[in-house]
């Protein structure tokens, strides 16, 4: 409204950031396969460019710069890195708190954000820059970002994503024993060690009983049966 344009701009420019958000979740997801580090340093750098275009766009008097601002706070979302990250390295113990404390932070900053709005009621420059509260908040976000940012390339470590193999004997059609690597997957998440790995397995030994014996997960397939078993492994509880 401040830079001229109709209401029904205002509904263009906020949703902007959600259509953006879809595409975002894709590319971030498959990112994550390979890493958590890079995709953050992108998210970051995406959302300092975002907020800065967002807070540029009322002294460039730009619907433009506005919208295209709004796309790339949209395209640097990292919430699917954020759920991955939390799936992949947290122990099991301790995800349900750490899944509830990750979507308390953003519905706590959602309910506390028109509430700091109200502090950022001023009018001031700075050269020709102009802070008011329609460009401060795209400021004060493209400087936690900026920080964010610094803080991530010193303090975050990449969790070790060492995979292992083993061969698995198998008997193909012709009757011949076939060697075949079966990936065993990430061996290092991080913040699991050596105790929290030892009480997990003190806990599930009341379903020893219902784990399937490696001997007869290594025989040939011979049956639909014996295909849904090997598709459909019994799961922990």
């Amino acid at each position: 409204m401040t830079l001229g344009a109709a209401a029904t701009v205002c509904g263009v420019v906020i949703g902007s950031m959600a259509v953006a958000q879809v595409f975002s979740s894709v590319y971030f997801s498959a990112w994550s396969n390979r890493s958590y580090m890079r995709p953050l340093v992108f998210s970051s750098i995406i959302l300092l460019v975002g907020n800065t275009l967002y807070a540029l766009a009322y002294d460039l008097n730009s619907i433009s710069v506005l919208l295209i601002g709004r796309l790339f706070c949209g395209l640097g979302s990292a919430r699917a890195v954020n759920r991955r990250y939390i799936s992949d390295c947290v122990p099991l113990k301790l995800r349900m708190q750490a899944s509830a404390g990750f979507v308390s932070a953003g519905a706590l900053g959602m309910a506390c954000g028109p509430a700091l709005a109200s502090l950022l009621q001023t009018n001031f420059k700075i050269y020709k820059l102009t802070f008011n509260e329609d460009t401060l908040p795209g400021w004060i976000m493209a400087l936690a970002w900026l920080i964010y940012l610094l803080w991530l390339s010193i303090s975050f470590k990449e969790p070790s994503r060492v995979t292992t193999e083993n061969i698995v004997p198998r008997e193909s059609n012709s009757g011949k024993i076939v060697n075949i690597s079966v990936e065993n997957g990430p061996t290092q998440p991080l913040l699991s060690n050596s105790k929290a790995k030892q009480k997990d397995g003190d806990g599930d030994t009341d379903c020893d009983d219902a784990e399937e014996d490696p001997v007869e997960i290594q025989k040939p397939v011979n049956s639909i049966v014996s295909a849904y078993r090997l598709l459909t492994p019994s799961v922990k509880v």
